[in-house]
């Protein structure tokens, strides 16, 4: 069920937002999709996002022949004297689009699992310390897997669905999980189930409660993928499980995420609602700008109005009291540089 916020909390919202100290645009006025990112701790106990990987279009748009990018440099966002900028602290091992992430418990790393690369979908697993630099963590994925949906719980980085190459007609139907304090363990991987097998999805966990929604099933058409997109929802938690059709107020999948937890509900942002899938993509008219939350226990869902732009698979943070969405998609093929700001009403914190 979906529950529209009164106009006054809107009013009071919109209010807040204005008054929000403004990030700097990524340093790439192009913008990427499929970023890696994450909110960690310096000594000194301030906030930092770190980002890296991503990718565009530099030359040409995909429909006229335009050939992806994939980015591999690591950069941070600090705050200094007052003033939030971009410094470069080294690069990936290549350039990386739609792997899973998060930051370590510690909140001193960032460790990301698979994606997509210009030669191909990867398992590796590794490390991105404050410093920049990058080291395996712990064994590889036990097969190529890119576009997945994820979040972290309980110490562990989980991983939902996803693809295995490029040109995948089907989807991975399994759920598989990374001790982040014991990465030497293996990976531990569920039986075949069909609620994981989504390409992006969104994905998020509360502290007894694991919840993916929406994301798109894949089959062949024509001899190419073709996404079949879904509006369900799927929980598991300490008392229960299962499955709730129409459990969005629409299809939707690759919404920034993953869902950022508050006490009370998680929050996504944008994505794509499949409304304008197969159009050209010339006539696109911009991806979703909804931002919403699930109610952790009773899984309603309640919007809360529009983020200022379009904006789909980005990483969305939680920056002190603030969402943030870094860089992403606002239609196929286009970018924006933005890294926007939003502060959580307080009756959802």
């Amino acid at each position: 069920m979906l529950r529209l916020t009164p106009l006054f909390g809107l009013f009071v919202a919109a209010l807040t937002v204005a008054q929000s100290e403004p990030l700097p645009d990524l340093p790439d006025p192009l913008g990427r999709a499929g970023m890696i990112a994450a909110v960690l701790r310096e000594a000194d106990g301030s906030e930092v996002i770190v980002a890296a990987g991503g990718s565009n279009f530099p030359d040409k748009m995909p429909w006229q022949g335009g050939q992806r990018k994939y980015h591999k440099d690591i950069l941070k966002l600090a705050r200094k004297d007052g003033v939030w900028s971009w410094s470069k602290l080294g690069e990936l091992p290549e350039g990386l689009v739609g792997a899973a992430f998060c930051a370590t418990p510690r909140r001193d790393a960032v460790v990301f699992a698979g994606g997509a690369a210009a030669g191909g979908h990867r398992a590796g697993v590794w490390r991105i310390g404050l410093d920049g630099k990058v080291s395996r963590f712990g064994p590889d994925l036990l097969r190529p897997r890119a576009y997945g949906g994820f979040t972290s719980t309980k110490g562990h980085l989980v991983i939902l669905g996803g693809t295995d190459g490029p040109e995948a007609t089907e989807t991975i139907p399994t759920l598989t999980s990374l001790d982040l304090d014991a990465p030497d363990k293996a990976w531990r991987t569920t039986d075949a189930d069909p609620s994981f097998g989504r390409i992006i999805p969104l994905v998020g966990a509360g502290p007894n409660l694991l919840l993916w929604a929406g994301g798109c099933s894949l089959s062949a058409k024509d001899g190419k993928p073709f996404r079949d997109y879904h509006d369900n929802l799927a929980f598991q938690s300490s008392l229960d499980a299962g499955n709730r059709f129409h459990g969005l107020p629409h299809a939707l999948a690759g919404a920034a995420g993953p869902g950022v937890a508050t006490a009370t509900h998680l929050f996504f942002v944008g994505g794509d609602d499949g409304t304008q899938y197969g159009h050209p993509y010339e006539t696109h008219t911009g991806l979703a700008r909804r931002i919403f939350a699930i109610d952790l226990e009773s899984l309603e869902v309640t919007e809360l109005g529009e983020w200022p732009h379009p904006v789909a698979v980005a990483p969305l943070l939680r920056l002190g009291d603030d969402l943030v969405t870094v860089s992403g998609e606002v239609r196929p093929g286009v970018r924006t540089p933005k890294l926007t700001r939003w502060p959580i009403p307080a009756r959802y914190r």
